[in-house]
């Protein structure tokens, strides 16, 4: 009976000694490396088709890991830049309709454009936001076709908060007055200081982000000052429906053009009574996450305020993206 005491004291001993050295619970590596909660998905395959290895320097070409599941926007695809950093190629198709009402008096407008993006670092990456091709045809101009004006520049992500599945970048681009006239490009040379942020919450992501459009001639264009929104919210393994709310304010008035509407997002007419005006529109679409490096996206965009001041009647956006 004694040993037996002694054997269950001593058990009790070692069981504590045992306990109290035990360490705590291993964080999982998810967790531990700071990334989201909700994973990124895709309709046939996680599998990219490269290796994610060290090129040149940390970040080079592979960007800012982390937040591939959100889904990029759609509409306003010149001034509507994401706060990720990645390496990619888009292509895009834009068919907007003039209002019958303004002073283009309807007609349409065909782009063609692709659109590059390189990151450089982790955070900092390269962007041509601005190119492409024009069919112009409004009934208050004579029909033709011609290259549109280019746009590049930086942006850098200067807050990364991946548990909180939050970041926010900056940056700027410049585009060169070199389009052609015939299809209303080439008129001013602006810079476009802009600041951007993205937010989700599982399955449910916000987008927006804010432009300041400067002329570096004031009597060639006008002041355009810019905002958009994008809500999207995952309904299957990559696939999102969006909603997106854009608008823009005219804050000067040019002397290039007489007109009272301005150019949009397309274009910078330069009009001499447009200070003031505001165009707001909605769109609504969907991106489709292919495979980890190929996503189709889609929306129609509607104006919310008078059409017929301006030169926004309806656009369908199209594009097809390829990343690293």
């Amino acid at each position: 009976m004694r040993f037996k005491l002694l054997s269950l004291a001593s058990f009790a001993a070692i069981s504590g000694i045992a306990g109290a050295h035990q360490p705590d619970p291993v964080t999982p590596p998810a967790a531990a490396a700071g990334e989201p909660s909700s994973p990124a998905t895709f309709v046939f395959g996680s599998e990219p088709w490269h290796e994610d290895s060290k090129i040149l320097w940390d970040g080079f070409l592979n960007g800012l890991r982390g937040f591939e599941h959100f889904y990029n926007p759609v509409g306003n695809p010149i001034y509507f830049e994401t706060p990720f950093n990645n390496t990619g190629v888009r292509f895009l198709y834009l068919h907007h309709d003039f209002p019958n009402d303004s002073q283009l008096q309807g007609g349409d407008l065909n782009v063609y454009a692709v659109q590059a993006r390189i990151a450089i670092t982790e955070r900092l990456g390269f962007i041509a936001t601005k190119d492409g091709y024009s069919d112009l045809n409004a009934d208050a101009l004579p029909s033709d076709d011609g290259w549109n004006d280019i746009a590049a520049g930086l942006k850098y992500a200067f807050y990364i908060d991946k548990p909180s599945d939050f970041i926010a970048t900056f940056g700027g681009r410049y585009q060169m007055g070199n389009g052609d006239a015939e299809v209303l490009q080439g008129g001013v040379q602006e810079f476009s200081p802009f600041i951007s942020a993205a937010k989700g919450w599982g399955k449910f992501h916000l987008i927006g982000d804010l432009t300041d459009r400067i002329p570096l001639d004031n009597d060639k264009g006008n002041n355009v000052f810019q905002w958009d929104m994008h809500a999207d919210y995952e309904i299957f393994s990559g696939v999102a429906p969006m909603l997106e709310l854009h608008g823009l304010h005219y804050l000067s008035d040019g002397d290039r053009t007489p007109l009272s509407v301005g150019g949009a997002d397309y274009t910078n007419l330069g009009s001499t009574d447009v200070d003031g005006s505001t165009v707001i529109w909605l769109g609504a679409g969907a991106r489709v996450k292919l495979w980890p490096n190929m996503s189709i996206g889609a929306t129609f965009e509607y104006p919310l305020t008078n059409p017929d001041a301006d030169i926004f009647g309806d656009r369908i956006t199209v594009d097809l993206e390829f990343t690293w």
